[in-house]
């Protein structure tokens, strides 16, 4: 199995594996590119998901106007496979047509004579410029995260177990409302020039998923036996407390974000083919979960600034400072156990 793992992985992309580690550790992930390229993300996401990992995918595109209930509506799908069997069934005929029946059909009735609705929240919902809509619709999405449901006028709606959020940012600059951006747990940039291949078409095309319901399934059995010496859990903690103390930093380092660490880089040892966490690994996740969560210090927020420091010697050493540099600058910083 290792072998033919270390095959697949070889074969996927950078959002591909992006995606791959958000199944793995059971995280929910943000993605950005140039505001021009966001719908080509977008479909890029979706092709990623349906052909190379065989989930059933739901498309938002969001905006200003976007209500909660078009929101909702949006990411529910008639097929009633849960992700578990979508793999076994999806060659089999009569599976399928019984489906599309059973999808067409009025629906069973309740005693109240209202036909019940027994859609239900798709495998992966990709939400395209999330960041647009207003606060209800963000706290509909918190709703959702948290406990893998929502409500709609007809019935309460359950995610599959294998749920995964994905959202596509209008610009890489742009921010959910607080405590919804804290429920991601990692962040991709997606350069223009890394190509999307699924688009355009370079990708050799086959009639099952290039990674399996089992294939993920072992991927995250692998990842509950990794270990995490007492050396390696004390450098992770070690980052925590210097990002947190860094003078670049004014926010961001919650307790969701060190929670959401261990869970990334825990989930990245079986994809490298270990069993135990080494520290290059906790670098690795700290690089993924922490970008989009930094809010960094200004001229006027600068800690040193309450003892004295000069304003115009403060502008100048922030400027420039990006949420990448600031995190290289604290890896830099702590001591790497041997």
């Amino acid at each position: 199995m290792d072998g033919l793992l270390q095959d697949k992985l070889r074969e996927l992309g950078d959002l591909d594996l992006a995606i791959l580690v958000s199944l793995t550790s059971g995280q929910h992930c943000i993605f950005s590119s140039g505001p021009q390229t966001t719908r080509d993300l977008r479909d890029e996401l979706r092709l990623t998901c349906t052909e190379t990992f065989g989930m059933q995918a739901a498309v938002v595109d969001c905006s200003s106007k976007t209500t909660v209930d078009q929101f909702s509506e949006a990411l529910l799908v008639d097929v009633i496979d849960d992700f578990e069997d979508a793999v076994e069934r999806r060659d089999d005929p009569v599976d399928l047509s019984w489906a599309r029946h059973r999808s067409q059909s009025p629906g069973r009735f309740g005693s109240l004579g209202h036909a019940l609705d027994d859609r239900r929240i798709a495998d992966v919902v990709i939400a395209h410029h999330l960041d647009r809509t207003g606060t209800n619709v963000q706290v509909q999405t918190l709703e959702l995260l948290r406990t893998k449901r929502i409500f709609t006028r007809t019935s309460m709606h359950m995610a599959p177990k294998a749920f995964l959020f994905v959202v596509v940012l209008s610009r890489p600059d742009a921010r959910l409302s607080h405590h919804l951006h804290d429920m991601f747990a990692m962040s991709h940039f997606h350069a223009q020039e890394d190509g999307l291949p699924h688009l355009e078409g370079t990708l050799e095309r086959t009639a099952s998923p290039l990674f399996s319901t089992e294939d993920i399934k072992d991927l995250r059995s692998r990842t509950g036996q990794v270990r995490l010496t007492g050396e390696v859990a004390a450098f992770l903690h070690n980052i925590v407390v210097f990002m947190r103390m860094s003078r670049y930093v004014k926010g961001g380092v919650t307790a969701a974000a060190t929670r959401h660490l261990r869970a990334v880089a825990l989930a990245l040892a079986p994809l490298h083919g270990l069993d135990y966490v080494p520290p290059s690994l906790i670098a690795l996740a700290a690089r993924k979960v922490y970008p989009h969560r930094l809010v960094l210090a200004t001229a006027e927020t600068e800690r040193s600034l309450q003892w004295g420091s000069d304003p115009e010697a403060v502008r100048e050493m922030l400027e420039g400072m990006k949420a990448e540099d600031v995190i290289e600058d604290v890896l830099g910083s702590v001591e790497t156990p041997l």
